[in-house]
């Protein structure tokens, strides 16, 4: 009776494990990766995207005089470079913002210049009229220019007194920066020929040397 058993235990045990195949669901295959989208070549151009200048997006954003000596300097390319004869002026050629960056990236020496001789049109505004250079009216203003604008010789005459050396270099910066911006250039036309007009539009835009090209 036990062999008789036996045997049959050898014969059920392979049954079962047959069943057990057919009902267990078959191992689920790993699926392949989605292909990845490559672009295309041989011939096709890429697609290309018209470029925008920053100064036309978007306003000059200064930072390197405080906004007391700003307004001075603003006030300065008001009165020396004014709009004449369908030329911009200092102002319609942005040619403050300009030297902000200019002077920002100079060497020390034209930093505490520049920095010194706004702040010196401040306290002579404030000691005469109470106010400061930027709040006065163009005869005050005159009467505060004026002395500090000297005759030289030749261009490397710089004067002695550290504000006519300050008015004498800001005034040709501030002519500099206007006849080479990008309103002066697009004012050519207007102008017709001259000695300021040569029929090319070149002109100056501020570059950060620390930007790779």
């Amino acid at each position: 009776m036990k062999r008789r058993n036996f045997v049959q235990s050898l014969l059920v045990v392979p049954a079962t494990t047959v069943v057990a195949e057919q009902v267990a669901p078959p191992p689920a295959t790993p699926q392949s990766p989605a292909p990845v989208a490559r672009p295309a070549q041989g011939g096709q151009n890429p697609p290309k995207f018209a470029l925008t200048l920053p100064d036309s997006a978007a306003e000059t954003v200064t930072g390197f005089f405080n906004p007391a000596q700003f307004s001075a300097l603003n006030k300065l390319a008001e009165i020396l470079v004014p709009p004449m004869k369908n030329n911009p002026g200092a102002l319609d050629a942005h040619a403050p913002e300009f030297l902000d960056f200019l002077i920002s990236r100079s060497p020390a020496p034209s930093q505490v210049l520049y920095r010194e001789g706004l702040d010196g049109l401040n306290a002579a505004a404030k000691k005469h009229f109470h106010k400061s250079f930027a709040e006065l009216d163009a005869k005050q203003a005159d009467s505060i220019i004026r002395p500090l604008l000297v005759a030289r010789a030749w261009d490397k005459d710089v004067p002695k007194d550290p504000m006519q050396h300050f008015m004498t270099q800001v005034h040709g910066d501030l002519r500099i920066a206007t006849t080479n911006s990008a309103e002066w250039a697009a004012a050519a036309p207007a102008r017709g020929r001259g000695r300021f007009n040569s029929g090319r539009r070149m002109y100056w835009k501020p570059i950060d040397p620390r930007v790779g090209a």
